[in-house]
């Protein structure tokens, strides 16, 4: 069965265009079949980037995951950041690139299995239906990416392990900061201090 999270390219296309507002401002991205949250703005992903546009963000920034790319247009349109999205899936990676040429997202999209570069944040709605053991492969990558002082932002929901993920945080960073809660959604920043 071919998942979001996977190679899934030899499988049909489908190809579609996904509307909505977010801040006042209307989107419209490409999006397709077997890509993470085909049909519309994921809600996870609303209430990490409604909390995250609170924040001062600048420099580099890897979106951990970027599916079709909805992280990396929003961050660039309101912080003009450098972006570097990252995901398994070669299908998404296509679409988040032609979203951020469609944007003018300064920055690229490379399929990888987790995060690779220097970066000052990394934000991400991570792929939780990958398991614990990839998934807190992909937050010690994370730390390592970031530079000193830089931060680790992310969402998941409650229900999925949001205080398991927290503590695995506190565990890498020595710190794991709940930011926001909402509509069962946790959203977190952890900070690297060395």
């Amino acid at each position: 069965m071919s998942h979001y999270f996977s190679n899934n390219s030899d499988t049909i296309e489908n190809r579609r265009e996904i509307s909505f507002r977010f801040l006042g401002l209307d989107y419209n991205l490409n999006s397709s079949d077997s890509v993470f949250s085909k049909d519309g703005f994921d809600r996870g992903t609303e209430v990490l980037l409604k909390k995250v546009s609170t924040l001062e963000i600048s420099g580099a920034v890897c979106d951990m995951g970027c599916g079709i790319g909805v992280i990396g247009v929003i961050l660039h349109h309101l912080f003009k950041v450098k972006m570097l999205g990252v995901d398994v899936n070669p299908r998404a990676v296509k679409l988040a690139n032609e979203n951020y040429q469609k944007y003018g997202v300064l920055g690229e999209n490379i399929v990888s299995d987790g995060v690779v570069g220097n970066f000052d944040f990394v934000v991400s709605n991570p792929p939780i239906r990958v398991g614990k053991e990839i998934l807190y492969r992909l937050f010690e990558e994370a730390y390592t990416a970031l530079n000193p002082r830089g931060s680790f932002i992310f969402v998941i929901r409650k229900s999925h392990g949001a205080l398991s993920a927290q503590k695995k945080c506190m565990e890498l960073f020595g710190n794991c900061e709940l930011l926001e809660r909402s509509k069962g959604y946790h959203v977190y920043q952890a900070t690297k201090i060395d």
